[in-house]
């Protein structure tokens, strides 16, 4: 591999932009991948408004929609922002001779594909990756480790967040489909019954008091029973930054590059003598 790694984060929620922001930090040239228009809630705590503005800002480290081959050079050789692509993943990969390729699960659960011919180091992240199967290396991103890194088999199948964020949350659900029409902001304390907003002529009520951790992007197109905002019943909970999961999971990640990129040797103690 050469000097400078260049990352591929596949996804843009909240995990992967701590990952890209992390990785970046670390002086990594860094590229964020998403394809589609994200359905992220934990927007404050993500790079998915960038999808859509053209871009977004994550404690202080902003990416930059890159539509233009100048833009995202730009982004690669100033290291001003982070570039986001949008292009199909099978354009991408030929665009750029990527060192890593971090990868997060699906949208709906499936299986994902086998990526490790994609770079000379690929990571999975989620339940559905399989270490030597999907990819090189899985990150355990849930259950009682996250950042656990994992070089055969699978992660945890558990989605328990496992303490590491002590706020209870309630997730609320489309009651039909259409457009979104929010009448609340993310960080907003709302009442049990008060209005989060309109779908159509449907109201979208609070089902318990607190703060709007996370919501739907005003305007935006959901499907009946699909996840529309999360309410934490604390008043004091965090809802914008990189939560202290998702700092254990990008920390997890870049040991891992650090380690296979310079040739590490993972700790046996079946030879430990």
């Amino acid at each position: 591999m050469s000097e400078e790694i260049y990352v591929l984060v596949c996804g843009i929620d909240d995990i992967a932009s701590a990952i890209a922001r992390r990785l970046f930090g670390e002086e990594r040239m860094v590229v964020i991948h998403q394809p589609t228009p994200p359905r992220t809630l934990l927007r404050r705590m993500a790079y998915s408004d960038a999808w859509f503005d053209g871009y977004a800002s994550l404690d202080g480290i902003e990416a930059r929609r890159a539509d233009l081959s100048s833009e995202f050079l730009l982004g690669l050789q100033t290291r001003q922002f982070i570039p986001l692509l949008t292009q199909r993943f099978s354009d991408v990969v030929e665009r750029w001779p990527w060192d890593v390729i971090v990868s997060l699960q699906t949208e709906g659960g499936t299986s994902p594909e086998d990526i490790r011919s994609c770079a000379d180091l690929t990571i999975g992240l989620g339940r559905d990756f399989i270490a030597g199967v999907h990819c090189d290396v899985v990150i355990e991103t849930a259950g009682a480790d996250p950042g656990a890194i994992i070089r055969s088999g699978g992660a945890s199948r558990t989605q328990t967040r496992a303490g590491y964020e002590e706020e209870r949350l309630c997730d609320i659900f489309a009651p039909a489909s259409g457009v979104f029409q929010a009448s609340k902001i993310i960080g907003a304390v709302v009442e049990a019954g008060e209005a989060l907003g309109l779908i159509g002529e449907r109201m979208v009520e609070a089902p318990v008091s607190g703060r709007v951790r996370g919501l739907v992007r005003n305007g935006q197109a959901v499907v009946a029973g699909s996840l529309i905002s999360e309410i934490a019943t604390s008043t004091t909970v965090t809802v914008a930054g990189v939560s202290k999961r998702n700092q254990l999971i990008s920390s997890g990640v870049a040991f891992a590059v650090e380690a296979e990129t310079s040739g590490w040797e993972p700790i046996s103690f079946q030879t430990w003598r």
